[in-house]
């Protein structure tokens, strides 16, 4: 895992929040084939004068599998997500450090900047950043 991955992390959340928000409106974004027809008819009772009633109605069957493939296109990317999520938090568990660890979860996984770093963590942002560094400097 390299910096240019991890740096990404922080865009994987809000591409999973995103996506979520996508698959809870899916019914909703499909734009629906709608099909008609006319026929003729004519009115119940004397004089019975004939007119055009047209019928149009969606074609459900079209419909569901649109709403069904995007549903499965949007939760693949999930899932595909969610998978370098956790590989991430995977490598960066495997890191011996616990301050190092938490400077790194901080700074990826959720996205803080220097200054939040130090509000959350307590440690001193440029304690923070003289670490970060240096970890990849070990790298």
């Amino acid at each position: 895992m390299n910096i240019q991955e991890l740096s990404q992390l922080k865009f994987y959340s809000k591409e999973i929040e995103n996506l979520k928000k996508q698959l809870r409106e899916a019914e909703y974004r499909i734009e629906v084939d709608t099909t008609s027809d006319s026929v003729t008819g004519s009115m119940p009772l004397f004089p019975y004068v004939q007119h055009v009633i047209k019928i149009s109605g969606i074609d459900v069957d079209g419909y569901d599998k649109q709403v069904n493939r995007l549903r499965s296109n949007i939760k693949r990317r999930i899932k595909e997500l969610m998978d370098k999520m956790t590989e991430a938090q995977e490598y960066i568990a495997t890191i011996p450090d616990s301050e190092t660890r938490l400077i790194l979860q901080c700074r990826f996984i959720n996205g803080l900047t220097w200054e939040q770093i130090e509000d959350e963590t307590g440690i001193n942002q440029r304690t923070a950043h003289r670490k970060y560094k240096s970890w990849f400097e070990k790298k």
